[in-house]
């Protein structure tokens, strides 16, 4: 746990804090800046107090001055959340959608996110000898063109979703608080 610790305290050291939301109470809220989206935004609880989320949407890729524009590696997720949760570290890649969800549009979104992930590792173990290799990654967009929103329970219990291609859709209300233990299929201690 003290390693996972030292490296969210790292990233948080490391990453603009400008380009960051922290946790407050808790929770954090992921927010769709779009005048005509009608999902809002969606507040992820149970968090923790050191849990941060980096607007990946407002950041654009790494270097995106040294590659051609036309690219998708250009396209971004909402947000990126790095948290602990009973001693265990996760990554949750997160989009807001308001319209019907495209899994091939949606993918190269997380993509680049999967690719931040990978750059902001080698940043940790070449500069810091910390690592993000053993933080699960899971990719999940939000959505609300379902008729029947995200119960609170039961937990979500699956582990497929831990590649940008295999993102979970899930259908949610306009400010919905969504429990992370439900999230990654973690029952309260």
């Amino acid at each position: 746990m003290m390693a996972a610790q030292e490296t969210l305290a790292m990233l948080k050291n490391i990453l603009n804090p400008e380009k960051c939301l922290q946790a407050q109470n808790a929770t954090i809220t992921i927010a769709e800046t779009g005048k005509q989206a009608t999902l809002k935004k969606i507040n992820i609880v149970s968090v923790g107090t050191d849990a941060f989320a980096l607007k990946l949407d407002e950041c654009g890729f790494p270097g995106q001055k040294a590659f051609v524009a036309q690219h998708d590696m250009h396209r971004a997720c909402d947000a990126v959340i790095f948290c602990v949760v009973g001693g265990e570290p996760f990554i949750l890649c997160i989009e807001l959608k308001s319209s019907e969800p495209n899994r091939s549009d949606i993918a190269q979104q997380f993509r680049s996110a999967h690719c931040l992930l990978d750059f902001l590792d080698s940043l940790l173990r070449n500069y810091h000898h910390l690592s993000l290799t053993n933080w699960p990654r899971r990719y999940f967009l939000f959505h609300d063109q379902g008729k029947n929103h995200l119960a609170k329970t039961p937990l979500i219990e699956h582990n497929e979703n831990d590649h940008p291609e295999k993102a979970l859709f899930l259908p949610v209300a306009n400010e919905q608080r969504i429990y992370l233990r439900k999230l990654i299929g973690r029952a309260q201690p």
